[in-house]
Formats: structure tokens, C-alpha cells, sequence
């Protein structure tokens, strides 16, 4: 039972704009590092409409997620870069969902190690996970600009890729259309059957690694046989998935038909998975990241408040200014430091989480 929670892959598609290392132009430049240094099951490509995809291998636990994830970006940096120009300049990735006019997300694919995903094991899992996708959109936002505008959204690719991308679904349905927010992907030679789950926006490895966390949650209570934690109808579901990409973690959102504020949410459903959790030994760091979460610093947060420094500074040259920071503390991030440092290099001082309790009735939960 000691590894039971390694029977979940996870694997992540990452998408991303580029900043130009030389001039910190915000663009969709194509980046990739020197040839021989992916790793197996892990894949540099290009996205025919943002510039960069990484594709990871599948994650067995939470903490290869958080280790791996952060190694395997880091090879887009600096000196790990082929340049496919002599005296060009690498270019660094913009892990947001959105800022000019383009769509960036975050794909998490979920298998079973020991058999393969047919489409009946999708559609259960994917039952178990549906109703906490408005939860999943609110706690993976990270769009606030678009148009090269600062907007007082959450998830502006959310809100305005829904029909393109991610249309919702009825809990109970599934397709392998990859305009919905949920979809069995069938398998290639060198990738097995996956459910995906395609609402969350590009993001920091940190956040990205919160999610993935959770949604392993579910997986792991679904392979167990257990119910399903949250069934709500199908009118309440399509607000909340509005409010969760409009207001991220100010949102309220429906468990069992009671509203409540996200934060309220996160405790809950935390303590419901509590078993789940401790079981996966999931690290501090990423308990913080929820910390943080909770007291509503998601990523669309973190980059609002950036964005309207560099403007508050200088309105004409904002975007450089915030790129140049988001380049240095991105390479800082990746290096190994933590999520508190990559502010610091944006000008934004993020709270301190060390007394903010995570579970419902304030269970210790996560030290």
C-alpha cells in the first residue's frame, strides 16, 4: 500500500510565450534547448499557434512532479539554448495563459501505471473529477492581461476560449474532441490513453505541481472505489466555472448545493481527501503554494499586482520592465528557489502562509 499512490501518471503539456532575452520583447518566438538534453519521456516541440510546448513524461509522485517539472524547463535557460542563429539571443518562456491574443494552457494527462486507460475508465474518472473543475479553473488562473492590457480578470483565456477549446461537458459524457475541457485521448505509439484536462492556464511549475496534486487526489480515491465527493447540477456548474475564470479564488463556488467562498472550498476539499493526501506524501513546498492559494495569490494574482507595478513605474515601457524581472526571477525559480524569491524579483512581497491552516475545521493538514 506504501507506493498505491504511484499507480496515477501524470503527465503535463506546458504551453508558452516567449521573452527575448536581449530586448525583453513579449512575443511567440519558438524556443528549444541544445540538441541531447531531453530527457527520456520528455519532449521540446513547437505549438503552431503560441511558439513553445514541453511535454513531460508522467509523473509518478508529487515530488518527482515538483523536482522534474522545474529541471525540464530549466533547460530552456540561458546557456542550455540553441541558438539556431549565430548572435541571436535565447529567448526565455512566458508561462501565462495569455497576453497578446494567443491561448497558452496547461494540459494534465492522467493514466494508470498497471493496465491501460480504456474509454469506460475514463468516463468514471472523468466523473469524479468534473463537478471540481470550477474549483480546478479558479486555482490554475494565470491570463489577467490580454491584448497586452492589465484586466481585472482572473483567466481571460478561460473566459474567452471556452468554445473554442474547452466547451463544458455533462458529468457522465466524453468525448475525444479536443475542443472540450475534458477528453480521452486515445493513445500514439509512444503515448498511452489519457483523460486530459484542458482548462487550466500555463502556469509556474509551483502551481501547476498544486493542481496536479489535487487532481491526483481524486484519481487516487476514484481507483479505490469510492464515491464520487461533489455532485452538483449542471445550471450551478456553468456559473461556477464563469465566476472561477472572472474572479479566481474570489469566487464562490457549489459543494453538495451549498455556496461557499473558494478558500472555504480548498479546506474542504482537502479535508475530504485528507487519506488521499497523506498517502501521496505530498512536500511542504507544495502545502505552502496552497497556503498561498487560500489567501488568494494565484498565479493571475502574482501577475496583476507585477504588471501594475512596471506600469505604475513607467507606462510606456511596463511590459520590458516586467519582463526583464519575470526573466530573472523565472531563472531564479528554476535553479531551485522558491516561489517567495521569483516575487521578489517581480517587486510583489507575497504574505506570509506560515499560520494559515489548510482543512476543513481547521484540521492540521499539511503541517
Amino acid at each position: 500500500m506504501n507506493d498505491y499512490h504511484k499507480r496515477v501518471l501524470i503527465g503535463v503539456e506546458l504551453e508558452a510565450y516567449s521573452i527575448g532575452s536581449g530586448d525583453y520583447q513579449i512575443g511567440r518566438r519558438l524556443s528549444r534547448p541544445r540538441p541531447g538534453l531531453s530527457e527520456d519521456g520528455e519532449r521540446f516541440s513547437r505549438d503552431t499557434s503560441i511558439g513553445s510546448e514541453y511535454n513531460s513524461r508522467p509523473f509518478e509522485t508529487v515530488r518527482e512532479a515538483s523536482f522534474l517539472l522545474k529541471s525540464g524547463l530549466r533547460k530552456y535557460m540561458r546557456k542550455l539554448y540553441r541558438s539556431q542563429h549565430p548572435g541571436r539571443k535565447h529567448t526565455v518562456p512566458l508561462l501565462v495563459g495569455g497576453w497578446s491574443d494567443r491561448f497558452a494552457g496547461t494540459h494534465l494527462h492522467i493514466s494508470i501505471a498497471d493496465r491501460t486507460l480504456d474509454r469506460d475508465d475514463a468516463c468514471s474518472l472523468a466523473w469524479h473529477i468534473h463537478d471540481h473543475i470550477p474549483f480546478l479553473i479558479a486555482i490554475g488562473s494565470n491570463s489577467p492581461i490580454w491584448a497586452k492590457q492589465i484586466t481585472t480578470r482572473a483567466s481571460n483565456r478561460f473566459l474567452r476560449a471556452t468554445d473554442i477549446y474547452f466547451r463544458p461537458i455533462a458529468r457522465g459524457e466524453l468525448t475525444s474532441e479536443d475542443t472540450h475541457e475534458m477528453v480521452f485521448s486515445p493513445g500514439r505509439k509512444r503515448k498511452p490513453p489519457t483523460l486530459e484536462l484542458r482548462v487550466l492556464d500555463s502556469n509556474l511549475p509551483p502551481y501547476v505541481v498544486a493542481a496536479l496534486a489535487l487532481v491526483k487526489a481524486i484519481s487516487l480515491r476514484w481507483l479505490k472505489r469510492k464515491g464520487a465527493t461533489n455532485r452538483i447540477r449542471h445550471s450551478e456548474y456553468i456559473w461556477a466555472r464563469l465566476d472561477a475564470g472572472t474572479r479566481g479564488m474570489r469566487c464562490t463556488l457549489p459543494w453538495q448545493g451549498e455556496w461557499m467562498l473558494a478558500r472555504l472550498y480548498l479546506d474542504r476539499f482537502l479535508w475530504e481527501y485528507r487519506e488521499e493526501l497523506e498517502q501521496m506524501d505530498v512536500p511542504a513546498e507544495v502545502y505552502d503554494v496552497l497556503r498561498l492559494i487560500k489567501r488568494g495569490y494565484t498565479g493571475a494574482r502574482l501577475i496583476h499586482e507585477a504588471a501594475v507595478i512596471a506600469r505604475r513605474e513607467h507606462p510606456q515601457t511596463w511590459q520590458r520592465r516586467f519582463a526583464k524581472r519575470y526573466s530573472e526571477g523565472l531563472e531564479n525559480l528554476l535553479s531551485g528557489n522558491s516561489l517567495w524569491a521569483f516575487a521578489a524579483a517581480l517587486q510583489v512581497e507575497l504574505p506570509d502562509v506560515s499560520n494559515v491552516w489548510l482543512g476543513r475545521r481547521n484540521a492540521p493538514i499539511g503541517g
